[in-house]
């Protein structure tokens, strides 16, 4: 998982690093999700697959991605929370420590994270919120 988050910010640091200043936020955050689906599906690790990211309004950025070894009705309820736990913080982490995501914390993004299961069902989400990476 950690391998997954790492990759993810790789990808929005390469793009973040070329946008124009005079831009707002929200369309930095467009061109970023533009760039980064053109390398998409992307098979990360451990049956995690990067499907697609979007910029929504309101400085929010959403990664989708599937479970490619997993169907939802053979995963119980406690696995599934304990992975959205261990993902969440993985990407807590990531987030909070990574320079190369500096311009996502000092413009107050959020990010959104889901997960789907190998036939496309909802199986978790999470969201990660400026106020939970700046605290210490």
């Amino acid at each position: 998982m950690k391998n997954v988050m790492s990759l993810s910010v790789l990808c929005l640091t390469l793009t973040l690093s070329s946008c124009n200043k005079e831009k707002t936020i929200d369309d930095d955050l467009k061109e970023v999700a533009a760039n980064i689906n053109k390398t998409t599906p992307q098979n990360l690790a451990d049956g995690v697959r990067l499907d697609s990211v979007s910029a929504q309004p309101g400085k929010i950025f959403r990664y989708n991605y599937t479970l490619t070894d997993d169907e939802k009705e053979s995963v119980s309820p406690e696995q599934i929370e304990a992975f959205k736990n261990t993902a969440k913080e993985g990407a807590l982490k990531v987030i909070k420590t990574s320079p190369d995501i500096k311009e996502f914390r000092d413009n107050d993004v959020t990010m959104v994270y889901t997960y789907y299961d190998k036939n496309g069902k909802p199986t978790t989400d999470f969201k990660i919120t400026p106020q939970e990476y700046k605290s210490k």
